[in-house]
């Protein structure tokens, strides 16, 4: 989240992005596609999910988090950074717990919501972050910040229609309630930056961990379910597709501006509505192309806030952690 005293130009903001004379066009085109695949990853993780749904979701939570261990030194062999040295436990482990419990609650939407509309829904995390980081981070909301909040609002109004009760139901709380819990899981992110903190694998650690942890805890109130057969492979792909789009955003901020990453993420959306359409015959209503819209663009006008005087770096360098940017982290 930047700094008070936001300059922004969203048009201008993104040309510069894609135009950076610092990368190569073949660079670029490799950070395009490496953002695309990293969407499609977290929707494959998604539609397991969907398949696994006779599982409860706090099961799901719990073998999230199994074979998300299993695939870490997949993470560590492709980072080059340790998984655990120790430091920062504390707050790692707030972390890794804010991120689950999102983790949690965006699995226990999906059993309620379309595929697209949960995805929607996890969208609140760049809203909620806006609200909190002046009261942990000490930042003031600028006055050029509120638009942006305010289509937020209005668009989730309008995705879980909340004039109409029928339509806005438990689910949907869940959903925006996973979107809070990432954002808090995004302010104590932007702490450890503070001190000096870069290692996602550790940060990546931790959330399986927690993601075993929190699944556990919340099993002692459902009936667990072995995974049979086939779903087994469903299990699997709840972590393998996970990190594999965790991966797969490293390589895309390697090679194309941040910016243009974060835009492109909000493929997520449209893979979540396709898998959910072509597989599940799920539907999104106008209401909800049109929220979503509302939503995605608020998110995109709080993206491209640009402190002054900053107006010739392209590659998009600040203080503080950009909500947006740690989407590819995990929940």
């Amino acid at each position: 989240m930047y700094l008070t005293k936001i300059a922004y130009n969203s048009l201008a903001r993104f040309k510069m992005a894609v135009k950076s004379q610092k990368r190569k066009r073949s660079s670029i085109a490799l950070g395009i596609i490496s953002t695309l695949a990293a969407a499609l990853s977290f929707a494959s993780m998604s539609g397991c999910a969907r398949l696994l749904e006779p599982m409860p979701s706090g099961e799901m939570t719990f073998f999230r988090g199994l074979f998300g261990i299993l695939f870490i030194p997949v993470l560590t062999w492709q980072s080059g950074e340790k998984f655990y040295t120790g430091k920062h436990r504390f707050m790692l482990s707030l972390r890794g717990l804010f991120g689950s419990i999102a983790l949690f609650f965006y699995f226990v939407s999906i059993e309620g919501l379309t595929l697209g509309d949960a995805q929607i829904l996890s969208q609140l995390a760049a809203f909620f972050m806006c609200i909190l980081s002046p009261v942990f981070l000490h930042d003031k909301l600028p006055k050029e910040a509120i638009p942006g909040l305010l289509a937020i609002a209005l668009g989730t109004l309008v995705v879980v229609q909340i004039w109409n009760f029928s339509s806005f139901n438990l689910y949907a709380l869940y959903g925006i309630g996973g979107g809070f819990f990432s954002a808090a899981a995004y302010i104590v992110i932007s702490h450890l930056a503070e001190k000096g903190f870069k290692s996602n694998t550790e940060i990546v650690f931790y959330f399986q961990i927690f993601s075993l942890v929190v699944g556990i805890t919340m099993m002692q109130e459902e009936t667990f379910a072995l995974p049979a057969g086939v779903e087994w492979l469903w299990a699997a792909g709840l972590g393998f597709f996970a990190l594999s789009a965790q991966m797969f955003m490293t390589w895309a901020f390697q090679h194309v501006n941040s910016v243009v990453v974060s835009f492109l993420m909000y493929s997520e959306i449209l893979f979540h509505a396709l898998f959910g359409w072509f597989f599940w015959d799920e539907v999104l209503t106008v209401w909800s192309w049109l929220g979503g819209a509302l939503i995605v663009a608020g998110s995109i006008m709080l993206l491209v806030f640009k402190p002054k005087g900053n107006t010739s770096d392209t590659h998009h360098h600040v203080r503080r952690i950009n909500p947006s940017k740690e989407k590819g982290t995990e929940l």
